[in-house]
């Protein structure tokens, strides 16, 4: 009997101390990155989302393409997008690990406040930015340690800026005009990312 009642307590000692360890190493990694101030950046369409649908809304309401009225429409169509599971539980880890989550859009800002809304459990930024050189200058001034995008220009400015790419592969029904071609410039890739 005495030997069943250690063997229980022995037991559930080893649990305790398997997650204390845990525990200590994610309070650590957690701490450090906070303090720190280290961010990841996602790229918004074809990233997080695929975001093809809302942009076929807004071709529907006949608002002139790049104009004021036509981001406004894209960005208020999020509700049509569709999550794109890996990238978005790639986000909520580091997210987890005390890093701050960026989220940029290459599209103009017009309705974009309630899509930044809709994101703001996740993102602790949202940068709307027209050119490839906005989206450098805001790499380049903040801690990012990592930038992910399915785009061949948005792993450029990684690069240039000194910030570790990681592709996520774009959907093959994505309407998207920006060139993606994985492992191009022999970037990481994010695994069944396209979905």
């Amino acid at each position: 009997m005495f030997q069943a009642i250690a063997a229980f307590f022995s037991k559930w000692f080893g649990r305790l101390k398997a997650f204390s360890m845990l525990a200590g190493a994610w309070g650590f990694l957690f701490s450090v990155n906070s303090l720190i101030g280290f961010q990841a950046g996602f790229e918004y369409d074809d990233g997080l989302v695929y975001s093809t649908p809302a942009f076929q809304a807004a071709e529907k309401d006949k608002a002139p393409p790049g104009g004021p009225d036509y981001w406004n429409s894209v960005n208020r169509s999020f509700s049509y997008e569709r999550l794109k599971p890996v990238p978005w539980l790639a986000a909520w880890t580091l997210k987890a690990l005390g890093v701050k989550v960026a989220v940029f859009c290459d599209r103009g800002a017009e309705g974009g406040d309630s899509l930044e809304a809709s994101w703001r459990k996740l993102a602790d930024y949202f940068y709307f930015l027209g050119t490839e050189d906005e989206k450098y200058k805001v790499l380049e001034k903040r801690r990012f340690i990592l930038y992910a995008a399915p785009s061949d220009s948005g792993i450029i400015q990684a690069r240039k800026a000194g910030v570790t790419p990681l592709r996520i592969k774009k959907s093959g029904s994505s309407a998207n005009p920006l060139e993606s071609n994985p492992g191009r410039f022999k970037e990481l890739t994010l695994p069944f990312s396209q979905f």
